[in-house]
């Protein structure tokens, strides 16, 4: 039996799609939690921060792009399908994310620590190492027709 965190965390995660309708992913580096797995690029909702300065800051930082445009695609937070970390204390932080599409963006990916490739994926061909939620995600955001998933 799992022991959760009080508090959920919450993160923001981006569904970045290129002109060949291709999500940009990133393998987590062995700097971090979960290395050798592809996630979407995001990060965390900092204290006195609003939603789409948290994601269009984790992009910026975690893939250096410029966000132009961004629409909310989904909000995450159901255990079965988000990503949970059992931690040395025995206590399981569940994640709740709002993930958002971006079409439009500039500049090009530069990585930071946390990731140690990225590449452009069709969505049929997803690689195998991924974290399951984040699969989820992306078949969401591309049903995505204005009203955001809840799950």
């Amino acid at each position: 039996m799992f022991k959760y965190q009080e508090r959920p965390r919450p993160v923001v995660s981006a569904i970045i799609l290129n002109k060949k309708n291709e999500v940009l992913l990133t393998l987590r580096s062995d700097k971090v939690g979960g290395a050798g797995k592809w996630y979407l690029p995001g990060g965390y909702l900092k204290g006195g921060q609003d939603w789409l300065t948290a994601v269009k800051e984790g992009i910026s930082g975690g893939v250096g792009l410029e966000v132009v445009k961004v629409e909310l695609t989904g909000i995450y937070s159901d255990p079965k399908l988000n990503q949970l970390y059992e931690f040395k204390l025995g206590k399981t932080l569940n994640f709740v994310a709002a993930t958002f599409l971006i079409r439009e963006f500039q500049g090009e990916v530069k990585l930071n620590h946390e990731s140690s490739e990225f590449g452009w994926f069709s969505s049929d061909k997803l690689p195998d190492a991924i974290f399951a939620s984040e699969r989820i995600k992306i078949s969401d955001a591309l049903r995505f027709e204005g009203q955001p998933f809840v799950r």
